[in-house]
């Protein structure tokens, strides 16, 4: 019988919220990339500003590096978590 506290995991469905979260932080980054390019452009006009929007840009790129650098540990913490899980699974479905 199994453990009434014993909690079932959908793997499958959490791995596609987690590609999913990836797709979208992908997109976000192309899109900012786009727009750091454009924007550019425009201050190439107005050069007393570049050297503020390098700065407020490289926050920004830190900002979604940090996120992404976040995204990919808890991946592997939660893929390691995962293992464990279906580890148990298993034993449990034995008894």
């Amino acid at each position: 019988m199994t453990d009434p506290g014993y909690i079932k995991y959908d793997y499958d469905s959490m791995d596609v919220a987690y590609d999913e979260m990836k797709r979208i932080s992908d997109n976000v980054i192309a899109q900012l990339d786009v727009l750091e390019q454009e924007a550019k452009r425009v201050l190439a006009f107005n050069g007393e500003y570049v050297a503020a929007y390098d700065l407020k840009a490289q926050k920004v790129r830190d900002g979604i590096t940090t996120l992404n650098d976040v995204t990919l540990a808890r991946s592997k913490e939660l893929a390691d978590n995962f293992a464990d899980y279906q580890s148990t699974d298993k034993k449990l479905g034995a008894r």
